[in-house]
């Protein structure tokens, strides 16, 4: 019996398979000289649309903010940095900047580096205007923006976009 394989991924298709079980790819059978090909690769957009990221090929991908496109691995490196900066201030993406060689990852980590220490300069003058009564209101919001901003940029870099906080200038 002629085996065939996927043309995206080399995995190995049963004849009547219509998409690919490893890569999700579509996969169409024609005659070609009175012999069935299967494998050949149709239309990028009748793939699966479950995780849309997952299938698109790394290097045809295009970011919203026209940098280079990131495979799911350094999205999810770059998501897991805002999380870190949520339980580890700033040593977590103050390691990850350090230790990263990807361009996505990196600018995530500065822009959560950056983050933390604008939130750390935000609870200390907190911290002050407590003693004028209306510190009170800004220790309550500033660690409730703290979590929401870092689950926004997670977000946004699982989604493939540097998100640059709001009220935090370039310090690193």
């Amino acid at each position: 019996m002629d085996e065939t394989y996927c043309s995206d991924c080399g995995a190995e298709l049963d004849p009547g398979d219509r998409y690919c079980g490893s890569c999700g790819a579509k996969v169409t059978a024609f005659t070609d000289e009175g012999s069935d090909r299967w494998g050949e690769r149709d239309d990028p957009a009748d793939r699966w649309d479950d995780d849309p990221g997952r299938w698109d090929d790394a290097s045809s991908q295009q970011s919203e903010t026209g940098g280079r496109a990131t495979p799911d691995g350094d999205r999810t490196f770059a998501a897991v940095t805002h999380v870190l900066a949520l339980l580890t201030w700033v040593i977590g993406p103050l390691v990850v900047l350090v230790a990263t060689d990807d361009e996505f990852v990196e600018q995530n980590a500065r822009n959560a580096l950056n983050w933390q220490i604008m939130f750390t300069i935000y609870m200390l003058v907190s911290f002050v205007l407590l003693f004028l009564l209306i510190g009170i209101v800004f220790l309550m919001l500033v660690p409730l923006l703290d979590i929401v901003f870092c689950i926004i940029a997670a977000v946004k870099a699982n989604d493939g976009e540097a998100w640059t906080y709001p009220l935090t200038p370039d310090i690193v």
